[in-house]
């Protein structure tokens, strides 16, 4: 079987991506390994992943890919790394925390990780700034960025949520078309063969209503040849409670009956159970709710068994979970996001091991690191989350797997990142109590652009 050449994987398979910090990354990886050390199956039979008691190589748990961010005027926590007040971005160094069991044979220093990056436009005035020229400097030092990353691939999400009427696109949606096309056409035309091969351009939808009604999914829509993949936000919409500015299920629903009339896979671009896995941060509207309906409360099922039906039903082809406390960063204290961490919840920790790491779900398979160098496709170096690495007899990646790792994992799931960041830069404060985007408080005057180009007459920037 060919690979498709947007990396859509085999039908009923998934690609798993984890976010968006350093530290709930590295937590998510050392967190599900050391729930297998302790969960280990009764078996005497020694295979080149696991040792006689069963145990797996902590490279099994690493999965497809990793989500971070950045913005187009700075492009922090690519090369080094940064904070914004909501965990350290760093691109590169998420590559570095857990080695590849392997080599890649093109690429002799390519990662088996690919990276989902959300890249931040700032609005209608950063897209006028894009078409007016403003930021080809910065637009070079991306594709610099594109063309020596190690990632197996870069899922690169463009002005991500372009229709949340709090991101500021909803004025002018033909200039994000105009700045959108532009940065495709820009990568395009200077990536190698090979780097342009590893990058996939995504359109990316909140999934809930838009400023006005006037707008729709195509007033904002770059057109097929711009577009590689569609994704969409999934926070409480599969609540039965979610608030009318939240998103229904109906809304998620929209956007991947859209991606399927343009032949696009789709990606969960980011989820996470909004309220936290418990709900201990839900609103008092939504306490309420639960107050005087009769509703499931398993901590599984509420969320998780809620998306997973909607990636059966639409054959999600990524599912990007956010796995972090967000009550211990700045910028979402008191948000209302909560506790996500999958390890924080003993149900949902069991859930997800069988259901998604061991894919123990009947009919579909979710895929680990590894898995994109050959788009999902069986072979020699691809995994599925359950699959073993291919090595033999006891060589150091058994010795990294077996005794340094377990050794790291009980000094503390920070020690390895802090070793990469070399010290822990200040958080920035954040004081909105609403929703708002992970970059939305940059320096104005490095995101403010020239005098505004009109649109008519412009076919791209």
């Amino acid at each position: 079987m060919e690979s498709s050449p947007a990396c859509r994987p085999p039908a009923n398979t998934t690609y798993l991506a984890i976010g968006q910090d350093l530290f709930s990354i590295n937590e998510y990886v050392t967190g599900q390994y050391n729930y297998s050390l302790h969960h280990r199956p009764n078996s005497t039979n020694s295979t080149p992943t696991s040792t006689a008691d069963g145990s797996r190589s902590i490279s099994s748990f690493v999965p497809s890919a990793f989500m971070v961010y950045t913005d187009l005027a700075k492009l922090n926590g690519l090369w080094e790394p940064t904070d914004y007040g909501s965990g350290v971005e760093y691109a590169e160094g998420a590559l570095e925390l857990f080695p590849s069991p392997y080599q890649n044979a093109k690429r002799s220093t390519q990662s088996s990780t690919g990276l989902q990056i959300g890249l931040w436009f700032n609005g209608t005035e950063g897209c006028f700034s894009i078409c007016a020229g403003a930021m080809d400097d910065q637009i070079q030092r991306l594709i610099s960025y594109l063309e020596s990353s190690r990632a197996s691939k870069i899922f690169l999400r463009l002005g991500y949520e372009f229709d949340n009427p709090a991101f500021g696109y909803s004025d002018d949606p033909k200039m994000y078309i105009l700045a959108y096309r532009k940065i495709v056409d820009d990568a395009r035309k200077q990536l190698s063969k090979e780097a342009l091969g590893r990058v996939l351009f995504v359109w990316h939808s909140w999934a809930a209503p838009m400023a006005t009604k006037s707008l729709s999914l195509a007033k904002f829509y770059p057109g097929d040849a711009y577009v590689d993949w569609i994704g969409v936000s999934i926070f409480q919409q599969v609540f039965p409670w979610s608030p009318g500015w939240g998103g229904r299920m109906s809304d998620v629903e929209n956007v991947l009956q859209f991606a399927k009339e343009h032949n696009k896979p789709t990606m969960i671009a980011e989820s996470t159970p909004f309220g936290g896995i418990e709900l201990k941060q839900a609103s008092n509207e939504t306490k309420l709710y639960l107050a005087n309906n009769r509703y499931n409360h398993d901590d599984w099922d509420r969320w998780f068994g809620a998306v997973i039906d909607v990636i059966n039903s639409f054959d999600v082809s990524m599912w990007c979970y956010i796995n972090c406390n967000w009550e211990e960063q700045p910028m979402w204290h008191e948000i209302g996001f909560g506790q996500t961490l999958l390890s924080s919840n003993a149900r949902v920790m069991a859930q997800w091991h069988k259901q998604i790491v061991k894919n123990g779900m009947p009919g579909r398979t979710f895929l680990a690191a590894g898995s994109l160098d050959n788009c999902g496709v069986a072979s020699s170096d691809a995994m599925q989350l359950d699959d073993p690495i291919r090595a033999g007899g006891f060589g150091l990646s058994h010795f990294f797997s077996f005794i340094l790792v377990p050794f790291l994992v009980v000094a503390g799931v920070f020690f390895v990142p802090y070793c990469i960041l070399s010290g822990h830069k200040k958080s920035r404060d954040g004081s909105s109590r609403e929703r708002r985007p992970l970059l939305s408080n940059m320096d104005a005057g490095m995101l403010a652009g020239p005098k505004k180009p009109t649109v008519d007459g412009v076919a791209q920037c």
